[in-house]
């Protein structure tokens, strides 16, 4: 089962870092045409900073989970580095725990905050006028796949630990299992 849902959130995580990089494209490309508006024509667009922030937001939450995935998130690794075997492997286990409540408290607070923007139907003081919702969605997609893989990742860690195997092997199970599905 683990490794079916691991499998799917592969795919997801994947899905994600797509879409990401079509912001960082989108974002490059609205800077350029404001930047040559700014100085080329003296008309500066009114929108282009507001959603360049947005996509901004959508990049680094849709790009949470992946990054756990291929176990490139910031990590003070100088206790695990001290220890080795099953110590390693309980310390791996705590932090995806602590990941998880995280993750969850991540979730439960753009949720709500998702939530008053689209029941009370806020837009923004621009003259773009954003539902604030919309650019709320990639948020609220980018902490719910995060909760799922820290799940996932305790999972295959904690199994990891009480059935002995190295843990070095199973925790890359989430990186590797995302980097044979790139095509």
């Amino acid at each position: 089962m683990i490794h079916i849902t691991n499998r799917a959130l592969s795919a997801i995580a994947f899905g994600l870092t797509a879409v990401g990089v079509v912001c960082v494209v989108a974002m490059m490309g609205l800077t350029t045409v404001d930047v040559i508006a700014r100085y080329a024509f003296n008309s500066p667009t009114l929108w282009a900073d507001e959603v360049a922030s947005y996509l901004l937001i959508a990049i680094v939450f849709l790009g949470l989970a992946p990054n756990v995935r291929q176990d490139a998130h910031i990590r003070i690794d100088v206790l695990t580095n001290l220890v080795t075997g099953r110590v390693r492997a309980a310390l791996e286990v705590f932090a995806y725990a602590a990941g998880i409540v995280f993750s969850v408290l991540l979730l439960l607070g753009v949720w709500t905050r998702f939530a008053n923007f689209y029941d009370r139907g806020i837009i923004s003081d621009s003259p773009l006028m954003t539902p604030l919702w919309v650019p709320m969605l990639p948020v609220v997609i980018g902490a719910a796949v995060l909760v799922l893989t820290m799940v996932v990742g305790f999972f295959v860690t904690t199994t990891a630990l009480l059935s002995g195997r190295e843990l070095s092997t199973e925790a890359t199970t989430l990186a590797s299992t995302h980097s044979k599905d790139m095509p």
